[in-house]
């Protein structure tokens, strides 16, 4: 799945290269769109953590992973204040408003692509596990039931 802390540092990456694409008077919308994807990625953790999945239930310590994202959303959310004021004075109130269009724009499309793969992905690998282990059973049972009727002399 998606890491808070590597979403964290593409957003500070990102914030960092719109400043200098800005400050030299350059577009910096692939910049602000990579910024707004990791700002998707990092809310999109925070939010699939709240319903943790059985996998991730059984794997890794919930504290930590909650400490991880609580750190995250509020980094992200001073990346996000930095960003915005130096749009503001950059661009005024209009070029703020295209900015907070092309946040909507990406997380829509994240929302419609890499997140429903991973969550089909999940799925998949659960479902896997699950007939894995309920295969095994059946298996570890029928193995049972011929040798106690071996020993018992029944076939």
């Amino acid at each position: 799945m998606i890491d808070p802390i590597t979403a964290l540092s593409v957003a500070a990456s990102a914030v960092t290269n719109a400043k200098k694409l800005i400050a030299a008077g350059q577009d910096a919308t692939s910049a602000i769109s990579k910024f707004a994807g990791a700002i998707s990625d990092i809310n999109y953790v925070a939010e699939k953590a709240k319903n943790p999945s059985v996998w991730k239930s059984l794997t890794g310590s919930p504290e930590a992973e909650a400490i991880e994202i609580f750190s995250a959303q509020k980094k992200a959310t001073q990346l996000k204040k930095d960003l915005e004021t130096i749009l503001m004075f950059s661009y005024g109130k209009k070029g703020l408003d295209e900015y907070k269009e092309i946040l909507r724009k990406v997380r829509k499309q994240r929302q419609e692509t890499a997140y429903r793969q991973a969550e089909i992905k999940e799925a998949i690998i659960l479902w896997v596990v699950g007939i894995l282990i309920a295969s095994s059973a059946i298996a570890t049972l029928g193995v049972l039931f011929w040798w106690l009727g071996k020993t018992q002399g029944k076939w």
